[in-house]
């Protein structure tokens, strides 16, 4: 079985950013002192991945990313923590979710894939919709939000994250699986790995081959910091808060 894992590259979400103070244009965040790292949900995803290759499950695993080229050194990072082989889909311009479905759906045209594990989201816009949207393209079947995985034969049982709790599903693969940060622990790049790592491949393809055109269809009107919390007060008893929720009507 081949795993597929499409991996983006985003601000490193420890550090803070700031908006910028170019008041000419419309105001957007200061990325630029803060360094690139692999989505940490695009990590769980390949960790897990290298999980079943580890079980035997897998026999490979491919991770797939349409980006810049300052994304090659991330991709590097990739191998390092087990990934087997990297492609990269250069594109020097922001583009949509759909449109980087299209290009890991041509992909898959062209190799024999028979799971992909995305990250449920990437931690910089928050849209969480490259995988749904990838599925839909393929018309395979999803589970989304998944926070444990295991594959028996043709047949994955997850459980997902709900508003009630967890889910219990099973669904044949093909199958796309976006993954939960509670799924795994990712490894880190240990020296001899990163050594090793250099010596795998990392393939370029582009997307006029793959017969993709590179668009934007989203436009962002303008960013904004969010308002400042409101002040806390300090209750002395148990009694003060339902007396406080009475008030308000959370109490009949």
């Amino acid at each position: 079985m081949k795993l597929l894992v499409p991996i983006k590259m985003v601000p490193n979400p420890t550090l803070p950013v700031r908006m910028s103070r170019d008041t000419a244009t419309p105001q957007k965040p200061d990325l630029k002192d803060i360094p690139l790292v692999i989505n940490p949900f695009d990590e769980n995803a390949l960790e897990e991945a290298v999980l079943l290759r580890e079980a035997q499950i897998a026999s490979n695993v491919t991770v797939i990313s349409v980006g810049p080229d300052s994304w090659v050194s991330e991709m590097r990072t990739a191998l390092a923590l087990g990934a087997d082989k990297a492609v990269h889909i250069p594109c020097d311009k922001q583009v949509s979710p759909l449109t980087i479905a299209k290009c890991i759906k041509q992909f898959i045209a062209l190799e024999d894939i028979q799971l992909i594990l995305c990250g449920r989201q990437g931690v910089d816009a928050d849209n969480g919709s490259v995988g749904p949207m990838l599925a839909a393209l393929l018309g395979w079947g999803q589970a989304t939000f998944v926070s444990k995985l295991s594959v028996n034969g043709n047949l994955a049982t997850v459980k997902r994250e709900v508003d009630g709790g967890t889910q219990e599903l099973t669904l044949p693969l093909p199958a796309v699986i976006t993954t939960d940060l509670s799924l795994n622990t990712p490894r880190y790049a240990s020296l001899p790995n990163i050594m090793l790592a250099k010596r795998k491949p990392l393939e370029t393809l582009s997307a006029q081959k793959l017969g993709v055109e590179l668009t934007h269809e989203l436009e962002i009107i303008k960013y904004q910091t969010p308002p400042p919390r409101p002040p806390t007060t300090r209750l002395n008893s148990v009694a003060e808060l339902e007396s406080i929720l009475s008030k308000k009507g959370f109490l009949s």
